[in-house]
């Protein structure tokens, strides 16, 4: 049985308790106590705040107010974003998702925030969210959607919340704790996150048929295998905001992350009209840990410049080992067997620079983003034993600007990106002209007609480039291609 339980206090001493059955167990409990509230300011602010319910739509942009209705049923932010019609909530992960699909990135008033920080944030403090469908130039190589949450902080105190969901009969545990104190312009924070999984039952049915040298085959499996994860994330977060001046926020994170599945089964396998009862067994896992530091800076200059800068860094080293074997059950003669194991060490850096300027006639972006990560691999499989390291390099300068002319409004953007991958086999290094347009006309009811159109490229991942070999099934083996060529997609909307 599922159930959740909400508690929340408030500076109004008002208790709301709301009890939901489903299936599973969950728990929530959210506290909230201030030390001091500036009273007058903060009525004034809020009675603004009340009365501008409204969706303003933009040609590359929506922003979102909420009425006082909105703000009392809420619990936190995230159920404000809730209420978006673009966004939805996954009840397996328990996070914000976009309805259209794909990556989205969530900011507080313009730096990077996890589900947890929004969780952290109190109704009260939310100012307008702006949903942008087409990211603007600075974050358009990271996600497809971002959501830009805009706040004030007019009070003092803490907040912290805790919520689990469990199966038990299936081994599903997902969990998470975050607190987050906040005296005058500074703000702490400390999130921890689990997700489990452990099914000792899983039914698994894979199936190959496919044509080689002039011959017909099939192999149909039937596995049952023992298979779970543990996911876990710590994070320790400092943030200094002072109102039109500067914002420094430094973030301590910690990923850790073990797989494992042990399985076996049997086959049919099929060459033409002959057939064949097989068995196997393929066993595999991973683990890592991942500490990541992350540094970001953004200062005022003057009334219309504002300069950002932002470096994430790591270091951590991946575990993976596979085990299979496959045999006919007549006679035990060996069909394949698959040995492999990749101890994978990775330093990853990553800076950005942006600058943005206020003219009467809109809004100029520029910056630099650079990205590098450097992969030395220690590799043994099908093919023996190899060394050798990879380093995959981007680099993105950008510029934009938008506007608007009374219904028309704007968006045009141009960017340089240039990807350089050295394998063990290959180097590529290719430098690609990434334009943007977005044109739109206001009418009325929230309603536009919008143009966009963009060209950019689109780097393989680390998988499609490696060297390893693995055996999948009879005759069929898996690896990468280090001599790949990175996408490029041309849109048109």
């Amino acid at each position: 049985m599922l159930s959740y339980l909400y508690y929340y206090i408030s500076d109004m001493k008002k208790t709301i308790y709301t009890v939901f059955v489903l299936c599973g167990a969950f728990m929530f409990s959210q506290e909230k106590v201030n030390d001091t509230v500036k009273g007058a300011k903060t009525e004034e602010i809020q009675e603004v705040i009340v009365k501008a319910q409204r969706k303003r739509q933009f040609a590359d942009k929506a922003v979102y107010t909420f009425d006082k209705e909105a703000l009392e049923r809420a619990r936190y932010a995230k159920d404000l974003l809730r209420t978006l019609p673009e966004l939805q909530l996954d009840p397996v992960a328990n996070t914000i998702t976009s309805t259209k699909g794909g990556t989205v990135l969530f900011l507080i008033n313009g730096i990077e925030a996890t589900d947890l920080q929004i969780r952290s944030v109190a109704p009260s403090e939310v100012v307008k969210v702006e949903y942008y469908d087409i990211p603007p130039a600075r974050w358009a190589t990271r996600a497809d959607t971002v959501v830009n949450i805009l706040t004030r902080s007019t009070e003092t105190g803490y907040v912290f919340g805790a919520d689990v969901s469990s199966a038990f009969n299936t081994g599903f545990v997902n969990g998470a704790a975050y607190a987050n104190y906040t005296k005058g312009k500074n703000n702490f924070g400390l999130e921890y996150s689990l997700n489990l999984r452990d099914y000792d039952d899983r039914r698994v049915n894979s199936m190959y048929d496919y044509q080689l040298n002039g011959k017909h085959y099939r192999s149909d499996e039937n596995r049952t295998d023992h298979f779970g994860y543990t996911f876990q994330n710590v994070a320790l977060r400092y943030t200094r905001l002072v109102p039109d001046s500067y914002a420094f926020q430094a973030k301590l994170n910690m990923d850790i992350f073990s797989r494992f599945s042990k399985g076996v089964g049997q086959s049919i396998f099929t060459e033409d009209h002959a057939h064949e009862e097989h068995a196997m067994f393929k066993n595999n896992g991973s683990d890592y840990v991942i500490p990541k530091l992350d540094l970001y800076y953004s200062k005022k200059i003057g009334e219309k410049d504002e300069l950002s800068i932002n470096v994430v860094g790591s270091h951590y080293t991946t575990n993976t080992s596979e085990t299979a074997k496959e045999w006919i059950i007549g006679s035990g003669l060996s069909v394949y067997d698959n040995d492999m194991t990749l101890k994978a060490k990775q330093t990853s850096i990553v800076g950005e620079l942006a600058h943005t300027h206020d003219f009467a006639a809109g809004k100029l972006s520029s910056g630099y983003r650079i990205s590098r990560s450097s992969i030395s691999n220690d590799l043994n499989n099908l093919a023996g034993y190899s060394q050798y390291s990879v380093t995959y390099l981007e680099q993105y300068f950008y510029t934009e600007f938008s506007g608007k002319i009374e219904k028309f409004t704007y968006r045009l953007g141009a960017g340089i990106t240039n990807i350089h991958n050295k394998s063990a086999e290959n180097t590529f290094d290719e430098w690609t002209f990434t334009p943007k347009v977005i044109l739109g006309y206001q009418l009325k009811n929230n309603q536009s007609f919008r143009f966009t159109g963009s060209y950019s490229p689109v780097s393989p991942w680390s998988n499609a480039l490696s060297s390893n070999v693995v055996q999948l099934a009879p005759n069929i083996v898996q690896r990468g291609n280090p001599f790949y060529d990175h996408s490029r997609f041309f849109r048109i909307h």
